[in-house]
């Protein structure tokens, strides 16, 4: 929750402006719940370091959604991995031409990926200890700027964003073999 005021994830909007509210469940349909997720982070000898704590979208009730609206309300959620061999051949490749590899890891990845006008808009009730209303009694609810974790297209969406920045910005070249595997050739 930390990360998500510096990467501006979310905008409060009263959920009584969403279409779909309702007046007799004070419910919008188009809002999907999140949840905390709570987890323990271990050095490598099981000693516990610090407590974690994630706020992950019920992608699940956004698939169902989806599939009750029908073929006009499709969600895209296919988002490449990298297959272990791929990672394999490279470090063998690497050591044997002697080239200089490197992998990187991106801090709250899914928070910096870019929603474009096709990913559609995204509602999400705050975990149960963030709820607020308004003066009316109203519940508010996020607006999602960017993809969280949970979302069914959040992978998706991030790959789409990693991909551009390597390839447009960085001079990367993507693999027509494997889409996770960028390579960038020195002249």
């Amino acid at each position: 929750m930390q990360n998500f005021e510096p990467h501006e994830v979310y905008v409060e909007v009263s959920e009584d402006q969403l279409p779909t509210w309702n007046r007799t469940s004070k419910r919008a349909s188009e809002v999907f719940n999140m949840i905390r997720v709570l987890r323990k982070k271990k050095d490598e000898k099981g000693d516990l370091l610090k407590y974690k704590a994630r706020a992950v979208v019920c992608g699940n009730q956004q698939k169902r959604k989806a599939l009750a609206s029908g073929a006009e309300h499709t969600l895209e959620t296919f988002a490449p991995a990298a297959p272990s061999a791929t990672f394999k051949l490279l470090c063998a490749v690497g050591c044997f031409v002697k080239l200089r590899v490197r992998q990187f890891d991106v801090e709250a990845a899914y928070l910096q990926g870019t929603s474009e006008g096709d990913d559609g808009e995204a509602f999400v009730r705050p975990p149960p200890d963030e709820c607020l209303c308004d003066d009316r009694g109203v519940p508010s609810v996020w607006k999602l700027l960017k993809p969280l974790y949970g979302e069914a297209d959040a992978g998706r969406i991030w790959h789409r964003t990693a991909k551009t920045q390597l390839v447009q910005f960085q001079g990367f070249t993507q693999s027509e073999v494997d889409p996770c595997y960028f390579f960038k050739k020195n002249s």
